[in-house]
């Protein structure tokens, strides 16, 4: 038996009876696949044991009522001297009816909605002061919110021109100081705070920790490994055969495809023409390193120029003519998790290791060496049970974290935030060696942003500020979110990751080892 009435979409549309037997009307409660349910205050009139088919009248909103025949199957009183009410459709064309009925309430025929006067937001292309008090005003109106908290803002309009558009203020987001975190690496060396900007409650005090655990232990070791950012046009020729003589001509006019990127940008550096070909449509993968800059719009002018330069060179000297142009094919995976960005990286790939004794992690974890690395893998285990790419616990966290308080575009944290963890027993049991793979950190420490006072004062607090800095940025970044997913993970395994989460548990954090 299949309730199909109301339903999850019906529930707003309530529908009354009016039966013959009944001097009230009854509510519609249900209808299942062999029986109507209605209900009412109303005793019943007849005394018949054997209830005739009867014209009930349905009555439906927007002052709609259809005469339908039912029949009574039975009538019972409830303790509250409530009457309900079991019927059935008389024939299917009742039945149908009632459905067809119903459709117009839930189903009406499409109409244009009138447009009539669209608001229109003042000064929308200006970056001044001005013009932003003006848009303040118009939306306070037209919203009737009064927007003072987020219009007191320290950031100029005039500086916003590449960072966002209509700009009427901001937003705070508490920034907290995760660490200290003792960094061995190549470009990151010393005792390092991480600025954290979240509204999660002991994100920042598990981020210390572990790095409280791991700086005891002798450190994090950390590497920058490359920088590799894509932009990947499509190219639909008319068949194959032209889309594999295309890309053949492509790789042989490297040199002059690369003239064309530079005329657009001095920094970004084609590295290579990758060309996939699917069908007829021709897939170019154009990798660039972008510096200290995130790169994104870098690349997309480079590759927007080289791709006419090409189509321009195709038609006038080879009589090819590109049938459809896309700048972007969806093959670079920006902002998206993908096993091509997992295994080739899309922006800054980076790697962090250390190794945490078991007296520390006894001591400041909760856990012992053994436990640990077991629940390790039973996470492992339940990451490739639910499909995920790579194995991590929590990284995006620091990520979203990092990349809020540094000026980051806050959008590439999904695919920025994949890693790969690994963790196994060393010094015959008595101690954890972790590593942690970052392929696909898309920042940078110019541009953008970065330019913004508070987030240039956090990038400066991290010695990550301006040209050459980017490095050291992933291995701060990398080697905090290590340090994170061991503190998680320990949570996890030794069933204190709920209690951390509820106020009257972290009493004891202030008093913490550091």
């Amino acid at each position: 038996m299949t309730n199909v009435y109301p339903g999850s979409t019906l529930r707003d549309y309530p529908v009354q009876v009016k039966h013959p037997y009944f001097s009230t009307r009854l509510n519609l409660a249900e209808i299942t696949s062999d029986h109507i349910k209605m209900h009412c205050q109303d005793t019943i009139d007849s005394t018949e044991s054997n209830f005739e088919s009867e014209s009930t009248r349905f009555f439906f909103e927007k002052d709609i009522e259809v005469n339908i025949k039912t029949d009574i199957v039975d009538c019972v009183r409830t303790d509250n001297n409530e009457s309900i009410v079991i019927a059935r459709f008389s024939e299917p064309e009742d039945e149908d009816e009632f459905w067809s009925t119903l459709r117009q309430q839930v189903l009406p025929e499409d109409t244009p909605l009138a447009p009539g006067a669209r608001p229109r937001l003042p000064a929308r292309a200006l970056f001044t002061e001005t013009a932003r008090r003006q848009r303040e005003a118009f939306l306070q109106d037209y919203t009737g919110v009064n927007l003072d908290c987020i219009t007191s803002s320290s950031v100029d309009p005039e500086s916003l021109p590449s960072v966002t558009e209509s700009f009427i203020g901001t937003v705070e987001v508490p920034i907290g100081a995760a660490g200290p975190l003792l960094f061995n690496g190549k470009h990151a060396q010393g005792h390092i705070f991480a600025p954290m900007a979240t509204t999660e409650g002991s994100l920042v005090a598990s981020a210390t920790r572990g790095a409280t655990a791991v700086t005891v232990s002798g450190g994090m070791t950390t590497a920058f490994l490359n920088r590799r950012i894509t932009r990947v046009p499509l190219f639909q020729l008319a068949n194959l055969n032209e889309a594999l003589f295309v890309s053949q001509w492509i790789q042989s006019h490297f040199a002059d495809i690369n003239s064309q990127t530079q005329l657009m940008s001095s920094h970004a550096k084609l590295l290579s023409i990758e060309p996939q070909v699917v069908g007829r449509d021709l897939h170019l993968h154009f990798v660039y390193d972008s510096a200290d800059a995130a790169g994104q719009n870098m690349v997309t002018g480079c590759t927007w120029r080289a791709c006419h330069w090409i189509m321009d060179k195709l038609d006038r000297k080879l009589g090819l003519k590109v049938k459809r142009f896309i700048i972007e094919s969806n093959l670079s995976n920006d902002k998206k998790v993908t096993f091509n960005n997992f295994i080739y990286g899309r922006g800054t790939r980076a790697v962090a290791e250390c190794t945490v004794s078991g007296e520390v992690m006894k001591r400041i974890l909760h856990v012992t060496p053994e436990q640990l690395v077991r629940g390790y893998h039973s996470l492992a285990a339940g990451g490739v049970a639910g499909g995920m790419i790579g194995i991590n616990i929590n990284i995006a966290n620091m990520v979203a974290a990092v990349f809020t308080s540094t000026g980051q575009d806050i959008g590439s944290v999904h695919e920025s935030g994949v890693g790969h963890l690994t963790l196994e027993l060393v010094n015959n049991g008595n101690a954890v060696y972790a590593s942690l793979v970052m392929p696909s950190l898309l920042i940078g420490t110019v541009g953008g942003g970065t330019r913004l006072p508070q987030q240039n004062r956090c990038l400066q607090m991290i010695g990550c500020e301006g040209a050459g800095k980017s490095p050291r940025l992933a291995e701060v970044i990398c080697g905090y979110a290590l340090a994170l997913d061991l503190s998680t993970l320990s949570a996890l395994v030794s069933d204190e990751f709920a209690a951390a989460h509820h106020p009257l548990a972290k009493e004891g954090y202030a008093d913490m080892e550091v």
